[in-house]
C-alpha cells in the first residue's frame, strides 16, 4: 500500500493516540528547538514537512515563526487547527516534494521530523528533497531533520513485533520486516466492538536511509553540519546553509 494511502483509510485516525497525547510530543519538540537554540531574528518563515498534527509547527509558531505546515493527510491537518489557535500557521495538503510550490521566496528554516523522509518512495526521491531544501533556504538558513536509524541494528524474531499503545478499547502494534533497503511494515490495529475484538492490518513500505548519505548530499550543496544527535533510536541532524 501506498504510505497516502496507509495514513488515509488507516493511520492517520489514530496517529496523534498512538504517539501518546499531543501535549507529550508537543513538548518534545519545544526541548528540542530549545537545544537547538532555534528563534527568528523579526518576520522569518518556517517550513514544517511532514507536519502531521502540529507536534512541531505549534512549537515554531510560539517561537515567533511565521510556519508553512505540508502534510498529504488532511485528517491530521484537522488537528493541526484545532491545536493553532490564532498561530501563525498556514496548513497545506500536498506531498512534500512539492513544497517549493507553496513559497514565493527563500525561507529561514525548514524541519523534517519523524519519519517523513523514510516515507518517500524511493533514494532520488529523498535526494530531490534535500536538494530542495538547500535550495530553497536563505543564506544562513537552518535544515532540521530527524529519521529513525533503520541501519544501525535489525532486529530478528520477537524484537521485530512491536507494542504501541493500548487501552481498554483499542491496541496497536507492529511488525516489521527488515529488507535490504526497506522495512516492511504491518500496522495492526485491535479495536473493542459490541464485546469482541476486531482486527484490522495495513502495510507500507519505509526506506532504510542511512544519514551519512543526507549530511554528505547537504555539505556537497554548501550546509554545515553543526549539530547530530542519536537518543531512543532516532538520528537528529541540524544544518546551516553558509553559501
Amino acid at each position: 500500500m501506498r504510505v497516502k494511502d496507509h495514513y488515509d483509510s488507516f493511520l492517520g485516525s489514530v496517529y496523534s493516540w498512538i504517539l501518546g497525547d499531543f501535549d507529550t510530543a508537543y513538548r518534545k519538540y519545544v526541548d528540542l528547538f530549545a537545544t537547538l537554540k532555534l528563534a527568528p531574528h523579526g518576520d522569518e518563515i518556517a517550513v514544517d514537512l511532514g507536519c502531521g498534527p502540529g507536534c512541531q509547527s505549534v512549537p515554531l509558531a510560539e517561537l515567533g515563526y511565521d510556519v508553512l505546515a505540508i502534510d498529504f493527510c488532511q485528517a491530521l491537518l484537522d488537528e493541526l487547527a484545532d491545536h493553532s489557535g490564532t498561530l501563525r500557521i498556514k496548513p497545506i495538503c500536498d506531498d512534500i516534494r512539492n513544497f517549493p510550490e507553496h513559497i514565493e521566496n527563500s525561507v529561514d528554516l525548514i524541519v523534517c521530523m519523524g519519519d517523513t523522509l523514510v516515507h518517500l518512495p524511493d533514494r532520488e526521491a529523498v535526494r530531490s528533497v534535500v536538494e530542495a531544501v538547500c535550495d530553497s533556504l536563505k543564506p544562513g538558513g537552518v535544515f532540521v531533520y530527524a529519521i529513525r536509524d533503520y541501519v544501525g541494528h535489525a532486529p530478528t524474531g520477537a524484537a521485530r513485533f512491536i507494542p504501541v499503545r493500548a487501552n481498554d478499547e483499542q491496541i496497536f502494534t507492529c511488525f516489521l520486516d527488515y529488507r535490504d533497503d526497506v522495512v516492511h511494515v504491518h500496522d495492526v490495529l485491535y479495536r473493542k466492538q459490541e464485546g469482541e475484538w476486531k482486527m484490522s492490518v495495513s502495510d507500507y513500505l519505509k526506506l532504510r536511509l542511512d544519514s551519512t548519505v543526507i549530511d554528505r548530499q547537504l555539505t556537497e550543496q554548501g550546509l554545515d553540519i553543526s549539530c547530530k544527535t542519536e537518543a531512543d533510536g532516532m538520528i537528529t541532524v541540524m544544518a546551516t546553509k553558509t553559501l
